[in-house]
């Protein structure tokens, strides 16, 4: 591989390590603080890319950066999230402790993510994509069967 191919592998794959890194940090956070989804994604994303700015100075491969940046930063934030919220509901954990463990899990998964850079550069963006849209379908059912039960809950 010649020496420009192997700077930018190490270029995408460090970009997507941050990706995963700050989504999980953004996705206990906001949930720790009671954040809205939507909002703490957006917060989360903006603090990647001040880190992508902050980290070269230079914006010209800020492109590729984010290209295989955002999908890590996306799944890791909406497991963190989605664990937290699990955690919440099946454990007897106090805030902080499941803020901690949900950062882990997400840690943990966004880590085995990156192992998919192994098989080929374009694996890991549509996988993630699919994992998004049923981490997302998941995060709003659950919260559609807490509406609808309150619902239930008001008219009876």
């Amino acid at each position: 591989m010649a020496p420009i191919a192997a700077g930018f592998v190490i270029l995408i794959l460090t970009a997507a390590l941050m990706g995963v890194v700050v989504g999980s940090i953004g996705g206990a956070v906001a949930w720790q603080f009671r954040a809205n989804l939507v909002l703490g994604a957006v917060v989360a994303w903006c603090a990647f890319l001040l880190l992508l700015v902050v980290d070269s100075y230079d914006v010209h491969w800020l492109r590729a950066k984010l290209t295989w940046g955002t999908p890590p930063l996306t799944l890791t934030f909406l497991i963190a999230s989605a664990s937290a919220r699990e955690l919440e509901a099946h454990t007897a954990l106090r805030r902080t402790w499941i803020s901690l463990a949900a950062f882990g899990i997400a840690l943990s998964l966004g880590l085995l993510y990156l192992r998919l850079f192994r098989l080929d550069l374009w694996t890991p963006l549509p996988l993630a994509l699919g994992a998004d849209v049923a981490l997302i379908l998941l995060l709003t059912r659950a919260r559609m069967l807490a509406c609808y039960s309150a619902l239930k809950k008001r008219s009876s």
